[in-house]
């Protein structure tokens, strides 16, 4: 008997890599037609991102306008529009698992793509997607990569377009002066955290946060310090998002193994593991133990790792945040991001800037479009900026706000939308809304 609807929650299948039939074309073929077919008489996902609208136009321009009559070849249009943003899963389908349906597009489109990488390697594309080996070489002279990458500088950012594919107008994120590593630090050194506390966090801090904008990190460390966390610093190496959009599943699973091993005794002492980007926490929490279902360390590491943001609401209900919040000068305009409402926490984000006195929150839940290196390629640029055009102009709407998001690079791709298509006069940095619970605290420096 089928269900239908209802209030369960989604329940991922997990992927074997060691199984024949996962990299069976054959089979990948099958399971396309039979999800697409689903997806073709239900449509709820039309107006999500661009590979449904594809999908549902190849569908209706074909000869029965029925997918038999649909060429196999032409899913991978499909299957490269899609941003892994996750919320036809884990927001609009109503046909995921434990439905016996079970529609689980996102994940099928990462087992095109890892066939597809396996039988063609892409070289541009697996060089962006390095990005340890990226942000150390941008750290080398921060200042001249910064003049040289910045959309101001046209000449060299055509070359740069022509040579990699990265679209010459789209905003690219600074690098830092050192890395947040190195500031964790001295800062621990500065003060001797007491290891007394009774919290007790692993701050992993991400390639974003170490390479390209460690003003996050400090926000986290002071706000933490100030309500006596305990802390402590990790970061071995990237998540391996960029790779998981890539389909190199092998190398996701093997920093999963690895970075759970390093965390175990961590873990088992007590301590939580923060991550300050959205799209780290969702691979933390989700795609690492369904590549690693086997793995007791990858599980154990899941449970025990929150959201930045997640982490400081538990906080506040479990024992208060400590006073001195102040309220800052202008009314909050947040955008929650897409891979922080695929970790299903609720609006955790909003929740935290509420907490800030005398200062409004409006929480825009709308998608940028930018989907990582996807959204900053030449080819996909025009499409990011399309899909992401509503959420900017709910983002933008109140000229008279201090604009947040829970992921910075969905903030710069915002913020291309809104110079392109002159929303508003908004020019000020979009924050994360750690940054503005230090602001609020008067921890942060002017930026």
């Amino acid at each position: 008997m089928i269900v239908e609807g209802g209030l369960r929650k989604p329940e991922r299948n997990t992927v074997d890599l060691d199984s024949k039939s996962y990299w069976d074309e054959d089979g990948l073929d099958s399971e396309l037609r039979r999800q697409f077919d689903v997806c073709h008489s239900c449509r709820r996902c039309f107006n999500l991102c661009d590979s449904f609208p594809k999908l549902f136009d190849m569908i209706d321009e074909s000869d029965s306008m029925e997918l038999d009559t649909v060429v196999s070849n032409s899913f991978k249009g499909v299957v490269d529009a899609c941003t892994l943003c996750d919320m036809c899963f884990m927001v609009s389908c109503p046909y995921v698992p434990p439905h016996q349906f079970a529609i689980d597009i996102p994940s099928l489109f990462i087992r095109y793509k890892a066939i597809e990488n396996k039988n063609k390697n892409k070289f541009i594309d697996s060089q962006l997607a390095k990005t340890d080996r990226n942000g150390k070489l941008g750290l080398l002279f921060p200042k001249f990569f910064n003049i040289l990458l910045s959309k101001k500088n046209i000449l060299f950012r055509k070359i740069f377009s022509y040579l990699l594919g990265i679209d010459f107008t789209a905003k690219l994120p600074k690098f830092n002066k050192r890395t947040f590593k190195k500031y964790f630090l001295e800062f621990s050194r500065k003060i001797k955290h007491k290891k007394f506390y009774s919290e007790k966090v692993i701050i992993f801090s991400s390639c974003y946060v170490n390479y390209n904008d460690s003003k996050i990190g400090e926000a986290i460390v002071k706000v933490l310090d100030k309500n006596k966390v305990y802390m402590e610093e990790y970061y071995a190496g990237c998540c391996k998002m960029p790779q998981l959009e890539q389909g190199k599943i092998h190398e996701v699973k093997s920093e999963a193994l690895k970075t759970a091993e390093a965390l175990k005794s961590k873990i088992d002492s007590g301590f939580k593991i923060i991550a300050p980007i959205a799209s780290c926490a969702l691979m933390l929490k989700s795609h690492w133990p369904l590549l690693c279902s086997d793995d007791n360390n990858v599980i154990n590491l899941s449970k025990n790792t929150m959201d930045i943001d997640e982490y400081i609401w538990d906080l506040n209900n479990r024992i208060g945040l400590v006073e001195g919040m102040k309220p800052i000068k202008k009314n909050i305009t947040l955008h929650s991001s897409c891979h922080s409402r695929a970790q299903n926490i609720g609006p955790k984000s909003a929740q935290i800037l509420k907490l800030i006195p005398h200062t409004k929150t409006i929480n825009v839940e709308k998608c940028s479009g930018h989907g990582g290196t996807w959204g900053i390629k030449k080819k996909w640029n025009r499409t990011a900026r399309k899909v992401g055009l509503s959420g900017a102009k709910q983002v933008f709407k109140n000229e008279d706000s201090i604009i947040s998001s829970t992921c910075p690079l969905a903030g710069l791709h915002l913020q291309d939308i809104n110079e392109e298509k002159k929303i508003s006069n908004y020019r000020d940095k979009i924050y994360h809304p750690v940054e503005l619970i230090a602001k609020s605290y008067g921890l942060m420096d002017k930026q």
